[in-house]
């Protein structure tokens, strides 16, 4: 019975384990394009078992072809050339493609295929819209919220052995799993810090107007950098850190950290929140274009909680709060003092 190529066979390929029929057979089943994304998806997946994230693809392809160049072929080996005769033209030779050079060959292209977009062979990114949140169960079993306007990556085929790190852009809350391991979370951002943990609750925000990490439950540690140097915070439940677009930090603490997080539920909570500040989240959460022509107003303060599940309702409360007048289009804002 002919032996089939599966996982465990590739496996021992790329560790230099089969046998040169072995060889042969992969070969073979290489020249059936759909074959061929199998193929790189084992190779990322043994490449994975070493290395979380960022597998060394050009050293299975270099074992790969040194496989199959010391392999013997003894029934394609002996073809010799193919002599081809083209009519008023003299008869020239042209060599035999051996079969192993072909597979070579693909596993070649489509490496460097891939290499080119590696990250999204690597990684799976999930995005929120404006006004969207998204709820999503890591392989861990640990629950991540994405807030509006947001995104998370993750690896695609799943963590690692030695520790578990996601990329966030925008704001999100982690309620992470612990292992028994104790393997770390590393939730890594483009601001320039980085929040560590085993398994705890927390909300991360980073966006254009700074960041902030808030601590429900456990212990995290903050990394963050500030010119060349590389400094630690340590949070403990009821914590707030607040980096400014400098990522200078601002530590306070035994605050209610659950109104950061409140946006889960539709739940907005104001803390002396100024309306300028309102309008940048409108922007940030929505997409709304917001202008306030009077300094004045921008600089009044909202404070309290408020339910609304959409940015027009929102909207209507503030203003009713206010006394204001919302002059609208599509995505423009206007917020004026409603003089009547």
């Amino acid at each position: 019975m002919k032996t089939m190529v599966n996982k465990q066979l590739l496996f021992d390929h790329f560790e230099n384990k089969t046998m040169p029929l072995q060889k042969r057979l992969i070969e073979e089943w290489l020249q059936k394009e759909k074959n061929q994304e199998q193929f790189y998806q084992w190779l990322v997946e043994w490449e994975m078992q070493s290395a979380l994230y960022q597998p060394e693809i050009e050293l299975p392809l270099q074992r790969y072809v040194q496989h199959m160049e010391t392999s013997s072929h003894p029934s394609i080996e002996d073809q010799g050339p193919v002599e081809t005769s083209v009519p008023g033209r003299h008869t020239f030779q042209l060599p035999t493609l051996h079969r192993w050079l072909v597979a070579a060959s693909l596993a070649l292209l489509l490496l460097f295929s891939a290499w080119i977009g590696r990250e999204s062979i690597l990684f799976r990114t999930y995005r929120t819209a404006f006004g969207e949140t998204r709820t999503l169960k890591l392989d861990d079993g640990s629950h991540v919220v994405l807030n509006a306007n947001s995104s998370l990556q993750i690896p695609r085929f799943g963590f690692g052995t030695r520790t578990r790190e996601v990329l966030l852009q925008g704001e999100a809350f982690f309620a992470i799993k612990h292992t028994t391991d104790n393997q770390k979370f590393l939730v890594k951002t483009e601001k320039g810090f980085n929040v560590t943990v085993h398994g705890t609750e927390f909300t991360v925000y980073t966006r254009s107007q700074g960041a902030k990490v808030a601590l429900e439950k456990g212990k995290v540690a903050i990394n963050y950098t500030v010119g060349s140097v590389t400094k630690e915070v340590t949070l403990k439940p009821g914590d707030l850190v607040i980096l400014d677009r400098h990522n200078q930090p601002k530590l306070k603490r035994q605050v209610d950290a659950q109104k950061y997080s409140a946006w889960k539920e539709h739940r907005f909570v104001f803390d002396d929140m100024t309306l300028r500040q309102f309008g940048d989240m409108l922007n940030e959460t929505y997409g709304l274009q917001v202008d306030i022509p009077s300094d004045k107003l921008a600089q009044r303060t909202l404070v309290g909680s408020f339910q609304a599940d959409d940015a027009d309702e929102l909207l209507k409360t503030i203003a009713d709060i206010f006394n204001l007048k919302i002059e609208r289009q599509k995505n423009h804002v206007i917020l004026l003092n409603n003089v009547n």
